[in-house]
């Protein structure tokens, strides 16, 4: 954006979570992007006066201080910044006063901020013991039922048939084989398919989805209470590629969200989260607001 805080050009790049690929890996995805918007922009790197990176992995200060390092012999007259992708999904919703983020993907977290500017996180662990609610965590349990059901001897429905075609598979058996192979990949691709059977009236699949928004529910629900913000009015925001495909799933969300505290008001995000991350560079490099 420029001086003013007008959109003048973005760009999409590949994944930039050094945790999930190398470092190498993603600086040079950061760079493609980077190089790419400011092409289009049509100003050099010595034009840039603030950088804000949301970087999944920048929790942790070894990574945050390895991208900070990265990004400045890149952008030398810049003030640079690395963030959370949660951090900058909580600016996607409000840069300022309390507010609650409830992120879901591949993975899942809530963050959130209260007046004072603290900050509090729940989830985002990784899949195998945190992650609640998220696209994986939903595949797991809906394989996990179908095992049940299988050792049960339950007819197949239409939940196991939905999963099947998901994951490409004939018989249980095969489910059961695509599971266990590159599960991060093929577990989440689940949810959609449990979402068809969930509106074909399919118990099962209703219940998994069930249990996924109330996870995700309960992680919004644990930022809350850490934050002091049960009689506080705060934005609540969605984000994430679980949102807006199932359309059951969203419609859980939704009625748990809604109860969770009287003082939560359902928020849309405002700007993508590239966008959000450059309108914080550009407050923090002196833009007007």
């Amino acid at each position: 954006i420029d001086e003013t805080g007008r959109l003048v050009a973005q760009t999409r790049g590949g994944a930039a979570n050094p945790l999930r690929s190398s470092f190498a890996h993603a600086f040079t995805a950061l760079d493609d992007a980077a190089a790419r918007a400011l092409a289009a922009a049509s100003v050099e790197s010595t034009d840039v006066r603030g950088v804000s990176a949301g970087i999944a992995g920048a929790g942790q200060l070894r990574v945050a201080k390895r991208v900070v390092a990265f990004l400045t012999t890149r952008f030398r007259d810049a003030e640079i910044e690395t963030l959370t992708d949660l951090e900058i999904a909580l600016e996607s919703i409000s840069c300022e006063g309390p507010a609650v983020v409830l992120v879901a993907g591949t993975g899942s977290a809530a963050f959130g901020r209260d007046g004072a500017g603290r900050t509090a996180r729940a989830g985002g662990w990784g899949p195998w013991f945190s992650d609640e609610g998220s696209a994986f965590d939903i595949g797991r349990c809906a394989l996990a039922a179908l095992a049940q059901a299988h050792d049960e001897a339950a007819p197949p429905g239409t939940f196991e048939q939905a999963v099947a075609t998901a994951l490409g598979a004939d018989a249980w058996e095969e489910v059961v084989d695509h599971g266990l192979r590159r599960p991060l990949e093929r577990l989440p691709t689940v949810f959609p398919a449990g979402d068809g059977a969930a509106h074909a009236r399919s118990q099962p699949a209703r219940a998994v989805l069930g249990q996924g928004a109330g996870k995700l529910a309960g992680a919004a629900g644990a930022v809350v209470r850490r934050l002091g913000l049960e009689q506080t009015e705060f934005a609540l925001g969605r984000v994430g590629a679980l949102f807006g495909r199932a359309a059951y799933l969203d419609q859980q969300m939704e009625q748990r969200l809604a109860g969770l505290t009287p003082g939560a008001r359902l928020t849309a995000a405002q700007f993508s989260a590239a966008v959000a991350a450059a309108r914080r560079a550009w407050r923090r490099a002196g833009g007007a607001g």
